[in-house]
């Protein structure tokens, strides 16, 4: 990306000083002056290739910062082999900033992510070697940022859930609300204080464990390219802190704490005391699949 918006820049330079100072020329380096503008405040992001919980190949492009206006934003998979280079997966999408995630048929090779955006931005990610698809572990912590991330655009809600949430005014079930528990004792052992159940972060964690459930997948990002922080925004939770936790295949409450505790990134967001609320979600077909979210409003 950096060398071919150069390129632009400096061909606008040499076109100025070359022909006479009439009106064109300074078109020409006004137009390059803001296509180089426009790129140092609205990035265009390719994450290397990598293998997901269920044995597909995963590439993440996205289309980040400070942009205005929407442009669309292709993502593909590409093969790194002898000769020209194989497109295994591309897809794209209009938008302002998003995240988008491609999923393909995994194989062993070099591959890398493809992204290219508005004035002719191209980025390659680095090149990775994948010499085994077998599925990556569970559970996958997330990182716990201090700032609200960006909302993905034109969301689409969770899918509905497979069991319905508790009614009567009560946060949780009786397993999630053990969790909580669980979690505070954790939280107590390092100085922290309890998190306090919280109705929207409850709604927000077991809307995402019922739709991971429904679309037999396993990953912080929704299916329709949501992070957490924009399900937390969705449900009507306002925060300056936020981390969430998930896991697939603990059978109670004790033992997905205890896997939780054992992995040092979800580790890290149970003893956060910057948190001061939680919301738990246990949704058991296809699982169990458990999500935690984390928040200070």
């Amino acid at each position: 990306m950096k060398t071919s918006l150069r390129a632009l820049f400096c061909a606008g330079v040499l076109l100025a000083a070359t022909l006479p100072a009439i009106g064109s020329a300074s078109a020409a380096t006004a137009q390059a002056q803001a296509a180089q503008a426009q790129a140092a405040r609205c990035r265009i992001v390719a994450s290397k290739p990598a293998v997901n919980q269920l044995g597909q190949l995963t590439a993440v492009g996205s289309r980040t910062g400070r942009c205005f206006g929407k442009t669309r934003v292709r993502v593909r998979i590409k093969q790194s082999v002898a000769g020209p280079d194989t497109t295994l997966k591309s897809g794209s999408r209009v938008v302002r900033t998003a995240k988008l995630r491609l999923r393909a048929t995994c194989a062993p090779g070099v591959y890398y992510t493809q992204v290219t955006g508005r004035f002719g931005q191209v980025v390659n990610s680095r090149r990775v070697n994948i010499t085994t698809c077998t599925p990556a572990p569970a559970p996958s912590p997330s990182p716990s940022p201090s700032a609200s991330p960006t909302p993905s655009p034109s969301a689409s809600p969770s899918a509905t859930p497979s069991t319905n949430p508790p009614t009567g005014g009560t946060v949780g079930t009786t397993v999630e609300n053990e969790v909580v528990r669980l979690t505070n004792a954790e939280r107590a052992k390092g100085g922290c204080g309890p998190l306090t159940h919280d109705a929207k972060l409850r709604t927000a964690a077991f809307n995402h464990s019922a739709d991971m459930s429904a679309k037999n997948y396993f990953s912080h990002d929704s299916a329709d390219g949501r992070s957490f922080g924009d399900r937390l925004k969705q449900a009507g939770f306002s925060f300056r802190a936020a981390g969430e936790n998930i896991a697939k295949g603990y059978q109670t409450a004790a033992q997905v704490v205890q896997g939780w505790m054992n992995s040092p990134g979800h580790k890290a967001n149970i003893m956060n005391c910057t948190y001061t609320h939680i919301g738990v979600g246990h949704v058991v077909a296809g699982g169990p699949y458990w999500t935690q979210d984390f928040a200070k409003p």
